[in-house]
Parts: structure tokens; sequence; C-alpha cells
């Protein structure tokens, strides 16, 4: 869906989302994400299974067995939202549905590893509680401002970004109360050779960082609507056209 969003493509008889690349990443010590995949290194679907993206809804649990039985017909919170940013071929949308968030915003500026991996693939599939938008992150938040859509539980980016992008996504898309973000931030900014992973909650706040998870040194590719993006990642290689 070119500049748009979709969803339950892939079909509607499974209840669970998934990509036909889930199983596909491998452990590394590099970066090996390719331009046709767009399948991350196994260490950063780890990362995503981590307790700072899992808190939100070990939160909500509580919250529910608190309440039950004390309010019998008590407006039921909507379910736990996660916003999936460079979700590529949708192994992060997978691994998020996996742990329990049952409305996910998916979103990549190039919508193809997820037409070949959850829409064309016989084994994907993709349930109403997850939309997909071809769209950058900038021109998302346009939607997302515009539309007046719910705030999110948490937030993954699987990019590089510097850290002043991370704290803005924080602070505006992050439930007050119990939300996580987690990316990779550049050590120094515009310096896309190294990141470290950070968590942050609703006000900015930093966790928790790792400049290295397992074997692998965190390195992504960089945050294509940087003017310092260089690389085939990046604008005039790839595609990409920058928001004017």
């Amino acid at each position: 869906a070119a500049g748009g969003e979709s969803s339950a493509a892939g079909g509607g008889d499974e209840p669970s989302f998934r990509s036909g690349a889930y199983g596909r990443e491998e452990y590394t010590n590099s970066i090996v994400a390719s331009r046709d995949t767009n399948i991350s290194p196994r260490e950063v679907y780890d990362s995503i299974e981590s307790r700072y993206v899992r808190y939100p809804l070990e939160k909500l649990r509580e919250e529910e067995e608190e309440a039950e039985g004390v309010a019998l017909g008590r407006r039921r919170r909507p379910p736990p939202r996660a916003l999936d940013v460079g979700s590529g071929a949708g192994v992060s949308t997978q691994v998020l549905w996996d742990i329990g968030y049952r409305s996910i915003d998916a979103l990549d500026w190039s919508g193809s590893a997820w037409e070949r991996f959850v829409v064309d693939d016989p084994d994907g599939r993709c349930p109403p509680g997850v939309t997909f938008f071809e769209l950058d992150d900038e021109r998302y938040l346009d939607v997302w401002k515009s539309e007046g859509r719910e705030k999110f539980d948490v937030i993954v980016f699987n990019f590089a970004v510097n850290e002043d992008k991370a704290r803005l996504f924080a602070k505006y898309l992050l439930r007050p109360e119990n939300g996580r973000l987690l990316a990779p931030v550049n050590a120094q900014r515009d310096y896309w050779l190294k990141q470290t992973y950070k968590a942050f909650d609703a006000s900015g706040a930093v966790l928790w960082s790792a400049t290295d998870v397992g074997a692998w040194s965190v390195q992504f590719q960089p945050d294509v609507t940087q003017d310092t993006c260089q690389g085939i990642w990046c604008s005039p290689y790839n595609g990409f056209k920058k928001k004017r």
C-alpha cells in the first residue's frame, strides 16, 4: 500500500500475527541485515523480548487483577499498544505480538519487505489489530497527530537514532504511567557506526543502557530521515525521499 496503511493483509482466519521471515534471523557479531530481507541479528529480537518491553504488560495485568470483581461494568482499558518503528520484514512485529501486544502500528518507509514476508508469503498473517504504515517515522508522526491516534505502551526502534529523537517519541507518544521505549542510540550525535541500546520511560529518562548484547556490538542501519545519513542505507542509494 504505497504511501499509506494496510491492515488484515495476508488472511483473516488466523488470529495471530505471523511473518514468513520469522526464524531466519541469526546470532552475529556484526550487522548482517540486507536490503533484500530487512532481518536484523537475533540479538535485536532478544532485546525486544527484554523486561523493559514486557514491563507495561506486567503492570496492566496487575491492574486488571486488582480491579477484578471491584466494578462489574467498568470500562475496560484498550488492548496494550505497541509502535514498531522500522518494522522491515515484520519479525519485530511478531516478537511484540507474541509477547502480548494486540494493537500494533508497524511502520517502515519501504513496504517491500513487509509485502514479501507478511502479505505475499504463505506463512504470513496480519490480524486487524496490526496496521502497517508505509511511512518514515517523521511522516508517521504527522499522521499520528492529525488523526489523534492513541498513545503507546511500548515503542521499539529498529534503526539507529540520535538521542533527541528517542526522547521526543518517548515524551510525545508513550502512555505516561508505564510506557517504555527501546532504541539503539548513537554513541555520539550523527555518528552512525556505533550505538548504545537504551530504554526510556515516558519522561525521557534513561532506565537502562548496553553497548553490547551478547557477542554483538550494537550497530544498526542509520536513520534515513537525517541529513547526515551516509552509505547504501541512505538517500540517494536506496530511493528514500526526505519529507520537505
